[in-house]
């Protein structure tokens, strides 16, 4: 029982605080709690269910294929069925966040991090399933040590990349593509994720293939996060500029807004609580009215009525909250700084979307 509690815990909770992490680096617009959430527990639940089932639907013509050679039958398993249903069982999570919840898609980013987050669920209940089969404390602490330290962001990384074929389809102009990065984000997961699998199986004399395969990964998953997070500081400045010049709000606080630690919780540290607390509105709806901007900018004239009625109420809130901003009030924050130009003088116009 100890060890089966000790199982649970091993695999939730590491998984849960990765998760927490990288919902913590959409610095700007963090994602609903509720959408995190649910696609945590679409990877915990419907996924592994669905996997499940699909791979023990397998298991007949797998064992027919390798004619009772039993090593065969493990490899064809863990490279070639595993990852198929996997992936296939996480991605239809990314496919109703994307239908459904459509709006809350920003940036390649968000995918990736909904992607995230089914992985991450997904390698939770996972974990729990192995740890619990280990008889032994010392066995479940080598395992825990392998499988949550170095393979622990794997489901993540191999679920971001359908969650950037997402993203990638969503902001694209062409209609073959809107179909296509879909299935090529789909097909790079299934191939990495079948890929590890083959070398993990193989034995220890591969188990170097295996660990050089997720440094790879993760130093992809880290580069894609740092360049859409340049991209986004960059299109929030060049929005905000555009404020700062109407008298909306003012440079400074334009710059606090697309500041990345600025808007960190640790920076109660070095401004106060009060501060911070009573600022926190006024840099989230600066955010919200950059974000609104770029929805625009993508859909030209086709933007509906209601959305630009959104727009003006945005740039009218932060106006007054602006105005009412108490380090504006006690004179402690110039009110007359002139914001940095976002742009080259060459370049009039915001940088394409990041893709």
């Amino acid at each position: 029982m100890d060890l089966l509690l000790a199982s649970i815990f091993l695999g939730i909770v590491p998984m849960t605080l990765y998760a927490f992490v990288i919902w913590r680096i959409d610095r700007w617009e963090k994602e609903p709690f509720h959408l995190m959430a649910a696609a945590f527990l679409w990877g915990c639940i419907p996924a592994v269910i669905l996997a499940i089932i699909a791979q023990t639907i397998f298991e007949i013509p797998i064992g027919n294929f390798s004619n009772g050679d039993a090593f065969l039958g493990e490899l064809i398993q863990a490279s070639i069925a595993a990852p198929v249903t996997e992936e296939i069982t996480k991605g239809l999570g990314l496919a109703l966040i994307f239908l459904i919840f459509r709006r809350e898609i920003d940036s390649i980013l968000d995918g990736l991090i909904y992607g995230s987050m089914i992985g991450f669920g997904f390698s939770a209940i996972e974990d729990v399933l192995y740890f619990s089969s280990e008889s032994t404390g010392g066995g479940l602490l080598a395992l825990f040590f392998l499988r949550t330290f170095l393979f622990g962001m794997l489901h993540a990384f191999f679920t971001g990349l359908t969650g950037v074929g997402f993203a990638l389809s969503k902001f694209s102009d062409r209609p073959v593509m809107k179909i296509l990065w879909p299935i090529l984000g789909l097909a790079a997961a299934m191939l990495t994720h079948g890929l590890h699998n083959y070398f993990a199986t193989m034995g220890e004399e591969h188990i170097l293939m295996a660990v050089g395969g997720v440094s790879l990964g993760m130093l992809w998953f880290i580069a894609t996060i740092a360049i859409c997070l340049y991209h986004e500081n960059r299109w929030i400045r060049i929005h905000l500029s555009e404020e700062v010049a109407n008298g909306v709000l003012y440079a400074e606080q334009a710059l606090e807004t697309s500041h990345f630690w600025s808007r960190s919780s640790l920076s109660i540290l070095s401004k106060g609580y009060r501060s911070f607390i009573s600022r926190k509105k006024l840099l989230h709806q600066a955010t919200e009215l950059a974000y609104e901007k770029q929805r625009h900018l993508r859909k030209g004239s086709g933007s509906r009525p209601d959305s630009l009625a959104r727009l003006e109420a945005l740039r009218a809130e932060v106006k007054e909250l602006s105005q009412n901003d108490p380090l504006i009030v006690s004179g402690k924050m110039a009110g007359s700084r002139v914001l940095p130009p976002p742009l080259p003088p060459v370049r009039r116009k915001p940088p394409p979307l990041p893709s």
